[in-house]
């Protein structure tokens, strides 16, 4: 990941023009780039606003099995849901269960959105934690330094690389179910509990254990938490106070009071699922969910070889301040930070083809969330902007949701494809989509032909938006593009494979290291498993 930057780079949120970095050194090209040109050849006119920001890495536990990207894409494109029963070896559901939820202590809700693998499981030693500190350490920490570790491996670098670097950390965290249990019991209270449950080391921690040198700090803005984050790291990147950011959320339900709390607030789907944009809305399931993504200065990843997953042209944020009430959603604030965001970049919002809801599944907050899209988007007839929502595979996640839309979205316009928002039978009849030109993606969808050029005139333009708000009135909106119109025509990744002229196939090895032998089993067995399931299908 070093260097970053050179001391005298000017890194300002200043006009965005073509990759200086590039042409810092003789050869008309960062050391760590490979080009079939001599600079950066690009399909689109300079970009006006901040600099773009690069997906360079991405990371996850969730749901219905998908522990990767990867995983999480297969997942949507067969149009599963991952809803189901807490496992055993959280609490017992079941014990609280009521079919009346105005019965003290009692809820309505069976069920949800969870990680089948235990949370609790944990290879402390490789991340140099001692057996008794790991034991008070929440598992949503533990899962965090799991999946950025992965994050960091995915972006190709190594814990070297990263350490002493000047790396932000920006963490999402709603619930603390963890230092509830904890504080039940004054003779359970150690030395680590503080250190172990305290929601600021969520953040602190990944610093600590990765030897980052960036700002480090925990978000809570309810369900927008992690577009928060996403925000304060690109914000910080702007001005220039990390080089890049580890973004996370975090959300995992181990016991029940905070499940009572928001049952009772009325925010819960007696079903336990999210029937988003379905007459049948009646409140959301909620979902564990871990994310993280690594970000960093469009032209620095270029300069330095890095996998341009997706491009981050704007975010923003914003509250609905006095409203009829606190947690009614608002389109007027929706609207606003909307418009914020596209204002910040200089973009006009007709080349946007698709929106990926907040979409919790609520009778109110759906209608009121679409009305708000309809206000800024105003397609042409016959081309409607395309809209759906995560949550109908793997609930809400609260304070992570942001992360997993955003991988979502990331994905499908690396791949061209939007995949499928499941589980409507009967539309909202408050969603007038056709009055406002829209629909709901519910069956695999090739990245609509609107903006692409003809044969010969550059690469496609695909542009979406990711939506967000919190239930105190937190809204936030992020702008995303494919790569393609943004990296050098001929770029080649760092470490990246490259065949001899004229051949056609070739061994390579691929080395894999771990901190022990079982671990580097599965890990061999996990590419094993990945080589042998995109075989057939070009991936």
């Amino acid at each position: 990941m070093a260097p970053f930057l050179d001391a005298n780079e000017n890194v300002g949120s200043g006009p965005y023009g073509p990759p200086s970095s590039s042409s810092r050194d003789s050869s008309g090209v960062g050391t760590a780039m490979t080009s079939d040109t001599d600079g950066p050849e690009l399909d689109s006119p300079a970009p006006q606003g901040p600099e773009p920001i690069a997906i360079i890495g991405m990371g996850c536990r969730l749901p219905g099995g998908a522990s990767t990207p990867s995983k999480l894409w297969d997942l949507l494109e067969a149009g599963k849901s991952a809803q189901g029963r807490l496992p055993r070896d959280r609490y017992n559901m079941d014990a609280f269960y009521h079919p009346n939820s105005d019965r003290p202590g009692s809820m309505n809700t069976s069920g949800g959105y969870f990680i089948q693998e235990s949370v609790r499981g944990f290879d402390n030693s490789m991340f140099g934690i001692n057996n008794l500190e790991a034991m008070y350490m929440d598992p949503q920490q533990r899962k965090l330094l799991e999946v950025t570790f992965e994050a960091f491996e995915a972006a190709g670098l190594s814990l070297d690389a990263v350490s002493g670097a000047n790396v932000g950390c920006y963490v999402g965290n709603f619930v603390t179910d963890f230092i509830t249990m904890q504080l039940k019991d004054a003779e359970y209270t150690h030395r680590y509990t503080a250190t172990g449950s305290g929601t600021t080391i969520l953040a602190n921690r990944i610093s600590h254990v990765f030897n980052l040198k960036g700002p480090s700090f925990v978000i809570d803005t309810a369900c927008s938490s992690s577009l928060y984050c996403l925000h304060a790291a690109c914000s910080a990147l702007w001005q220039g106070e990390c080089d890049s950011a580890v973004v996370a959320g975090a959300n995992l339900i181990q016991s029940p009071e905070q499940q009572l709390a928001t049952m009772k607030a009325g925010v819960l789907s007696g079903t336990s699922t999210c029937h988003t944009f379905d007459a049948s809305a009646d409140g959301y399931g909620r979902a564990d969910g871990i994310g993280v993504l690594l970000v960093k200065r469009l032209s620095d990843a270029i300069r330095d070889g890095d996998p341009v997953r997706s491009v981050i042209r704007s975010s923003a944020v914003n509250s609905n301040g006095k409203t009829n009430g606190i947690t009614l959603p608002s389109a007027d604030g929706q609207e606003a930070v909307i418009r914020k965001a596209y204002e910040l970049a200089g973009l006009g919002y007709g080349e946007t083809d698709y929106v990926e809801c907040h979409g919790t599944g609520t009778a109110v907050g759906d209608p009121i969330e679409v009305e708000a899209l309809s206000r800024v988007f105003r397609r042409p007839p016959g081309s409607p902007l395309l809209i759906g929502s995560i949550k109908t595979n793997l609930g809400h996640s609260e304070a992570a949701s942001g992360i997993s839309s955003l991988i979502k979205v990331a994905m499908a316009l690396e791949k061209g494809r939007i995949p499928p928002t499941i589980g409507i039978k009967s539309l909202n009849p408050k969603l007038k989509l056709d009055e406002w030109n829209m629909r709901i993606v519910t069956e695999n969808t090739d990245w609509p032909d609107v903006n692409k050029r003809p044969a010969g005139q550059g690469r496609v333009l695909r542009r979406a938006g990711v939506n967000s708000f919190g239930y105190g009135g937190a809204n936030a909106h992020c702008i995303l593009e494919s790569p393609d119109t943004h990296i050098p025509r001929g770029y080649r990744e760092r470490g990246a494979a490259r065949l001899a002229t004229g051949a056609t196939r070739t061994a390579l090895l691929l080395p894999v290291s771990s901190n022990g032998a079982s671990s580097l089993q599965e890990k061999a067995a996990g590419i094993a498993n990945y080589v042998a399931a995109k075989a057939g299908d070009g991936g």
